[in-house]
């Protein structure tokens, strides 16, 4: 790890957000890295503080700042260190955005301001960022196609990659969903948010949690105690 930047990467895969890092200026730190690390190979942060040189980048701006002879407003000069870098990381990330990229942080600013209700923007937030970014995208798709039970089996393979959605042959627009999860008062409310999101309102649908329900000559779902009646 070498730039600041890469710790909010590294906060964004331990699930920490990035405005809750603390960015510290340090007067011992390498002249060949911005991240002060005790392990010069290490990938990922240690906590929410990082110790950054503050003369690795911005030397002209800083280095009469965080001179080692002055003393005195300490503590509001690494105030105004930590919000200079959390806008500069933010600077950083964005310059290989691109127009799909921004289209996306647009669509996620509005599902978080409650445009599309209160119970989205609540369940929008429990995802991780990983699914959030599959997710995203294909909302887009959804804006640009309409909904259909096909992209509805697509945002389902990326949210619940064991999951299998079948149309029923008995009565039209009828969904079967084998979900593969623990239904939990969490994995109901992201499933209610889907349905509404990306099925057509016409549709009538059956969720199977953990247990798959039988299907007459596909053995692997005709297990005793393991299917489940429909």
């Amino acid at each position: 790890m070498n730039y600041a930047w890469e710790a909010a990467l590294s906060a964004d895969r331990m699930g920490i957000r990035r405005e809750a890092l603390r960015y510290t200026p340090v007067r011992d730190g390498s002249p060949y890295t911005e991240v002060v690390l005790e392990d010069l190979n290490a990938w990922e942060i240690q906590g929410r503080t990082v110790e950054v040189n503050p003369l690795y980048r911005f030397a002209r701006e800083f280095s009469a700042l965080f001179d080692q002879d002055l003393t005195g407003l300490e503590q509001t000069r690494e105030i105004f260190f930590d919000i200079f870098m959390q806008y500069t990381v933010q600077q950083d990330l964005r310059q290989g955005l691109s127009r799909q990229g921004y289209i996306l942080r647009f669509f996620l600013a509005d599902l978080l301001e409650g445009v599309c209700g209160s119970s989205a923007a609540h369940v929008v937030r429990g995802f991780a960022k990983d699914k959030l970014r599959h997710l995203l995208r294909l909302i887009r798709k959804l804006y640009q196609c309409g909904s259909s039970l096909y992209l509805f089996k697509e945002v389902m393979r990326c949210m619940y990659p064991d999951s299998f959605v079948y149309a029923s042959n008995e009565k039209m627009r009828q969904i079967l969903i084998y979900v593969g999860e623990k239904e939990t008062e969490g994995e109901r409310e992201r499933l209610a948010f889907l349905q509404d999101m990306f099925l057509p309102i016409d549709h009538q649908v059956f969720l199977f949690w953990e247990h798959h329900f039988g299907i007459i000559g596909v053995d692997e779902t005709m297990v005793v105690d393991e299917m489940v009646l429909f």
